[in-house]
């Protein structure tokens, strides 16, 4: 049987007032029922899937970040050097890495070039302590995301082996 985690549900409408929790999947032939087994993997497999969507995202932010600290080290060694446009450089440390009023129109002077360069080192500081939160963060949702799948089977592997001591006493 294909469930998907979208047609689990549950219902607490219990005969003669009793407190099961009745299992069953949305839109099957029936309202099939499901086991305890099915829902703790389902269960299981929704939680280890948003801790996956959400490490993907700090993934793809710390890729960003890492680009934009080579654009700072590249732009600081131009500015150092009295290479580079500083027109395009300025624009671009405005509009991609939100540094605004911290940077002088020209660096036409030893003092306006250590301005420009302190501006970005500031920026390269901000960005590297981001980078070093959304790791710490990554690699939470990673455990998380473990901790799911094994507890997952170790409760399914539990019943498993809870259902197989009731059949042994049967015999």
């Amino acid at each position: 049987m294909s469930l998907y985690l979208e047609q689990i549900s549950t219902s607490r409408y219990a005969p003669n007032g009793s407190d099961q929790v009745y299992l069953y999947a949305n839109g099957l032939e029936g309202g099939q029922h499901l086991t305890l087994g099915q829902l703790v993997i389902a269960v299981s497999m929704r939680s280890a899937a948003e801790y996956e969507a959400q490490s993907v995202v700090k993934m793809n932010r710390m890729s960003g970040g890492a680009d934009y600290l080579d654009k700072v080290s590249e732009f600081m060694e131009q500015i150092a050097n009295g290479e580079g446009d500083w027109a395009a450089i300025k624009t671009y440390c405005r509009t991609e890495l939100g540094i605004t009023d911290e940077l002088p129109d020209a660096i036409d002077t030893y003092a306006k070039r250590m301005a420009a360069i302190t501006a970005l080192k500031t920026k390269a500081n901000v960005l590297t302590q981001q980078q070093q939160t959304d790791m710490i963060d990554m690699q939470t949702l990673v455990n998380r995301r473990d901790v799911a799948f094994s507890a997952s089977s170790n409760i399914v592997r539990a019943l498993g082996t809870s259902q197989s001591g009731n059949a042994a006493n049967f015999l």
